[in-house]
């Protein structure tokens, strides 16, 4: 692993990665907006679109804090600080206090960006290459969360 704290190198890969969640970003706000009255209305629907467009703009912020000129460390922090703001918003946003296999994935992955956080703080451990794996599978699964809600609202 030969980059794993350069984030030069990792310049186009948060590029595509930040382009891809804003235009999926701008999708789901419109497919949302449309079906607003319904969303806003249902009990379960509602905290999925808030979660999803949370999801999609914490990834845009982590693609412009690593095309951010500073360093890795810096970087770091800053992922850190992103990923306890998503979990305290996912915490205000969930319909039950039960434990799902839905919610155990998200640990998980909010492990993964803690985890790449803390790597990049001390530059060592892997940084940028753990960072890009939960980056490309939170956006996977975002991608199966925006089409399981957008076909619940037909």
């Amino acid at each position: 692993m030969p980059y794993p704290n350069d984030p030069a190198a990792w310049q186009n890969f948060y590029v595509m990665m930040g382009s891809a969640n804003a235009a999926l970003t701008g999708l789901v706000f419109v497919a949302l907006s449309i079906h607003l009255k319904e969303v806003l209305e249902h009990p379960i629907l509602k905290p999925r679109a808030v979660i999803a467009l949370v999801i999609l703009a914490t990834q845009i912020v982590i693609a412009a804090i690593v095309l951010t000129p500073q360093s890795s460390q810096l970087m770091g922090v800053e992922i850190l600080v992103v990923n306890l703001v998503f979990i305290a918003t996912s915490l205000r946003q969930r319909v039950s206090l039960w434990v799902t296999p839905a919610s155990l994935v998200t640990f998980v992955f909010r492990f993964g960006y803690s985890y790449a956080a803390i790597s990049l703080i001390l530059g060592v451990g892997g940084g940028f290459y753990v960072l890009a794996l939960v980056l490309v599978l939170t956006l996977g699964r975002t991608m199966a969360s925006c089409w399981a809600l957008l076909t619940a609202l037909e």
